[in-house]
């Protein structure tokens, strides 16, 4: 098998591990999602410090200083913010026009 090159490997921190692992379970903890070349899955932490790359029911061991070393530099995926409102058609279309009177000088005769 190939040797994988170290620099191939993204951790992704976030909600983003709900994809690959139905639900949470007591024994784990989720951290994000790790990219390991063409494998990907939920990166999880269990009580003993150890961390798994979760698919389904299937755990993945990984190695412990490289993934706190890929975690020093991880990306924080931010929640998205839903967009509470959008203006109407007709709002849109509204729109405010300001007719301000042009300025006359009079000149007395």
């Amino acid at each position: 098998m190939k040797k994988r090159a170290s620099n191939d490997t993204q951790i992704t921190l976030g909600d983003g591990w709900r994809q690959f692992a139905a639900m949470a379970r007591p024994d784990l903890e989720y951290l994000g999602v790790i990219r390991r070349g063409m494998q990907i899955g939920a990166l999880a932490k269990d009580e003993a410090g150890a961390y798994w790359q979760v698919n389904g029911d299937m755990r993945q061991a990984l190695n412990l200083s490289r993934v706190e070393a890929k975690l020093r530099g991880a990306i924080v995926r931010r929640p998205r913010v839903e967009v509470v409102r959008q203006p109407s058609p007709d709002e849109r279309a509204a729109v405010v026009v300001v007719v301000k009177p042009k300025r006359r000088v009079l000149m007395p005769h």
